[in-house]
């Protein structure tokens, strides 16, 4: 079992799946802290900096879609790096899910959740949380600075990939054309934010931003997304403040992404 040593708050208001959640979590070496409405969970990320919310949807008091809104608000007013905010939620349904992400969580998990089901979403937001912390420390950063040498298959989700791959007899074909598009148009939106942010086109950025965090999303550079709606989040609240610096580190890791979507060609699908 790989071990994540990450500030976790669990919002949830019933007393067994606080203690089965807790537990759980607990078991893959993370720190963890129970709220059972969203007020407390609000008051809690007052004090508290955490990697990951897991975010009961109905709770009393203040329900975790309330809660988000206004712990994004938060965010946004303070200049806070974005929390990871996972849904917790018993309904399966699409339109479920679109209400979750409208009000703005970033994941979400069925209950009831096993183990296995935890364990996959702590490794997909093991690279997201590490480039969230790399962006909110980086102030020196270098634009000539070159990717590490280790590139790994970790810049990508699998499972998204495998989604579009499983697409019927044509998937692995539309997989090539996909990425062989992605890899076409990406440096292009690139080019086409640093020219915003020199004309300080909020609009404009927020528009490139949403582009470039859809089709990377669809391919499964997570990390890359994550940093695109940062992105895009503060250009909606009509600042620039912090985009210079966050635009350098997604060339960045669009480069490391970049090379382990070559890597997927080369081996072939």
């Amino acid at each position: 079992m790989k071990i994540h040593n990450y500030n976790v708050l669990l919002a949830e208001d019933n007393p067994v799946n606080q203690y089965v959640g807790r537990t759980m979590m607990e078991a893959f070496g993370c720190r963890v802290d129970v709220a059972s409405n969203g007020s407390e969970v609000l008051d809690r990320m007052e004090s508290t900096r955490y990697d990951i919310v897991f975010m009961d949807c109905e709770m009393p008091v203040m329900d975790g879609l309330e809660a988000t809104r206004l712990i994004r608000q938060r965010e946004k007013q303070q200049r806070k790096p974005m929390a990871a905010i996972v849904a917790l939620t018993a309904h399966g349904a699409d339109e479920d899910r679109s209400r979750c992400l409208e009000a703005g969580m970033d994941d979400y998990l069925g209950k009831p959740f096993r183990m296995l089901d935890l364990s996959r979403l702590m490794e997909k937001w093991h690279v997201r949380i590490s480039v969230r912390d790399s962006v909110a420390s980086c102030q020196g950063f270098q634009s000539d600075s070159g990717p590490p040498e280790n590139v790994t298959e970790n810049y990508l989700d699998r499972n998204s990939l495998d989604n579009i791959r499983s697409l019927g007899p044509n998937g692995p074909r539309m997989l090539s054309t996909v990425i062989s598009i992605y890899l076409n148009d990406s440096p292009i939106l690139l080019d086409r934010l640093s020219e915003i942010f020199d004309a300080v086109d909020v609009e404009g950025m927020a528009r490139v931003a949403h582009s470039l965090k859809s089709t990377s999303a669809r391919l499964g550079a997570t990390a890359l997304a994550t940093m695109c709606r940062q992105l895009e989040d503060i250009a909606r609240g009509n600042s620039i403040d912090g985009a210079g610096t966050l635009i350098s580190q997604i060339r960045l890791e669009y480069g490391k992404v970049k090379e382990a979507l070559m890597r997927e060609i080369q081996k072939g699908f």
